[in-house]
């Protein structure tokens, strides 16, 4: 028989079986999902035995040390950003394997090459499952105070309840409204979209996928007793998030199987916002923080004085309404439940002794109601996210790289890059560099322009390390997300943020210890800074 047919046979079989593998893993230990873990077993023993013939004298001809293949690589091989891209090229590499056995099978034996083709179908079917599992990039993850508006709920204008919530710390909103007309509903969709575009924070939408996609939300909500998240996810595309309310195990792992970005579990507890008669309550709780492998947010009576024991289940985020909305001052109550839900206590910039708590030169952008004109001196500038502009104001700004992660090096090399601008272009307050993404506090020098500064920072921090790296391309996205700091307190609550990122991503216990860290001292007097090293300089 044909020697280099035969190593052909053998290299695709090889290759079939790994992705097989790495697929069946990620079913069974990702996933915990048993149907789908016996698809694939079955697939593979299938695999071998329509193979039975020919694999044994196929081994003989293989000839790895002279395979011209074998030095072939792409730079999209070595790296992998998430578990989302390796079973995407675990499940493209399956399916070329199978249809490439096939396709030589059919000159040894048409029988078994016809046989490889219904298991290639039949993989077909797996990878849409699989695929609907798949959340790359998950925007959802970092979400905390998920805040649910409903207009009955509101002492004040809902839409600036709603802005209230976002400055006491937010960071989704939720419109739930069940009775509003469609056209009502999608004008306030609209308002809520805009807000939240302004403010940086996720807007979703409930029940409604269509008012979701016309009005521009983040993503929609919807319920066991609403459109299956299967049916919305083919609605709405992968772009979009989905989440599903759950009330047990069962209806969480098939949330996931539909493709749902996040989950709400609950009942947490009782509540006179939506009174149901059961409560889930922590032991569900509980199971889905300890077996669901996507975020999930506690729902259901939920209050500043419970809210720890939310928390002690393993669950990170909560969804509220009356604990925020119900309150006099929603700032406040949101500020409140938002310090518990980080865990952690922060230094403030506004301890600098002997300045009031302002900082020298600051101009805070004041809040403003949809109602308002737009002062002359704050203009807005818009490519695909908006970028607002006002001179003398301190920016919170966030860019993320395109791919993988940056290491230890890499991540150097951003830090001493934004450093080696401060007071040339800018007044650097803090930044944090993270392996997938960056945040930075700065104020622009009189005469530059943030978009100056920032194609600035990316491009030659990109520049220096693909010469680190020996490579060439695209090392950010090409935007970043900027905020204008409205008040002393929101400038505060970023520095918290900041200080937490590297401890809630499990980088430092402490993150004052971590290497990409850094704060200004002399801008916000941060009482213990000189003794934590803040303030690096290269070496």
């Amino acid at each position: 028989m044909n020697g280099a047919l035969l190593r052909l046979l053998d290299a695709n079989a090889n290759r079939a079986r790994e992705a097989l593998r790495v697929l069946e893993d990620y079913a069974r230990f990702v996933l915990d999902d048993q149907t789908l873990c016996g698809d694939l077993k079955s697939i593979r023993h299938d695999l071998t035995a329509a193979l039975r013939a020919h694999l044994p004298e196929a081994i003989l001809h293989r000839d790895t040390p002279g395979d011209v293949g074998t030095a072939t690589k792409t730079d999209a091989e070595s790296q992998r950003q998430d578990l989302s891209s390796v079973v995407t090229a675990a499940g493209k590499r399956l399916g070329e394997a199978l249809r490439s056995i096939e396709e030589y099978l059919k000159v040894i034996s048409a029988g078994d090459a016809a046989r490889v083709e219904s298991i290639r179908y039949r993989f077909y079917e797996i990878e849409r499952r699989l695929a609907l599992t798949l959340h790359p990039a998950n925007r959802f993850a970092e979400v905390r105070l998920y805040v649910l508006i409903t207009e009955s709920a509101c002492p004040r204008p809902w839409l600036e309840a709603a802005e209230q919530a976002i400055l006491g710390g937010a960071d989704c909103l939720q419109l739930r409204e069940k009775t509003l007309e469609a056209g009502e509903l999608l004008r306030r969709a609209k308002a809520l979209v805009d807000l939240c575009r302004r403010h940086g924070v996720l807007c979703i939408i409930n029940d409604r996928p269509d008012v979701a996609i016309l009005s521009g939300a983040d993503g929609v909500h919807v319920g066991q007793g609403d459109l299956p998240a299967a049916e919305v996810r083919k609605i709405v595309g992968s772009r979009l998030i989905v989440g599903v309310s759950t009330h047990d195990v069962a209806q969480a792992k098939q949330a996931v199987l539909d493709g749902a970005d996040y989950i709400g579990v609950g009942p947490f507890f009782r509540s006179e916002t939506k009174p149901r008669d059961f409560v889930a309550g922590p032991d569900y709780a509980k199971a889905v923080a300890k077996s669901i492998p996507i975020p999930a947010v506690a729902i259901a009576g939920i209050t500043e004085d419970n809210v720890d024991q939310v928390l002690a289940t393993g669950v990170k985020a909560i969804a509220v309404t009356a604990a925020v909305l119900g309150c006099k001052d929603i700032r406040e109550a949101a500020e409140r439940l938002k310090q518990k839900l980080m865990g952690q206590t922060f230094l403030s910039a506004s301890s600098k002794a002997g300045t009031g708590g302002e900082m020298v030169g600051q101009t805070f952008l004041p809040v403003i109601s949809s109602s308002e004109p737009i002062g002359s001196d704050l203009s807005i500038k818009r490519r695909k996210l908006p970028h607002w502009h006002l001179g003398g104001s301190t920016y919170y700004i966030t860019f993320r790289i395109k791919n993988g992660e940056l290491d230890a090096q890499d991540r150097r090399i951003v830090l001493e890059h934004v450093l080696s601008g401060n007071k040339r272009f800018y007044q650097l307050i803090a930044m944090v560099i993270m392996p997938d993404h960056a945040h930075l506090l700065l104020n622009p020098l009189e005469g530059m322009d943030l978009s100056r500064i920032m194609k600035g920072i990316k491009g030659v921090s990109a520049k220096r390390i693909n010469e680190r790296r020996g490579s060439s391309g695209s090392v950010w996205q090409d935007e970043s997300w900027d905020r204008i700091m409205r008040d002393q307190q929101e400038l505060d609550e970023k520095l918290r943020y900041m200080l937490n990122n590297p401890v809630k991503n499990g980088l430092a216990a402490d993150g004052w210890d971590y290497d990409g860290w850094y704060v200004n001292e002399e801008w916000t007097g941060f009482e213990g800074a000189a003794d934590k090293n803040v303030c690096p300089t290269k070496d």
